[in-house]
């Protein structure tokens, strides 16, 4: 799933977090808080709709769509 920031400037701040993480400079906990600052947040109800649909409403998550 491809990460969605809130704004440029965020992104660079997620970034650069990510990289203090995984140098272990920063905790887990930290980079929760850094996820929850930066990324835009999915409504949770558009998750458990898709879920709750019938299987044949639901679209394949391997469905390119070119625009037609």
């Amino acid at each position: 799933m491809k990460k969605k920031y809130q704004s440029e400037a965020l992104m660079v701040n997620h970034q650069s977090a990510e990289s203090l993480f995984r140098l272990g400079e920063i905790s887990e906990a930290e980079m929760k808080e850094y996820d929850e600052m930066c990324l835009v947040q999915e409504p949770e109800e558009s998750y458990h709709a898709e879920l709750s649909a019938e299987p044949e409403q639901r679209q394949s998550p391997l469905t390119l769509s070119f625009g037609n």
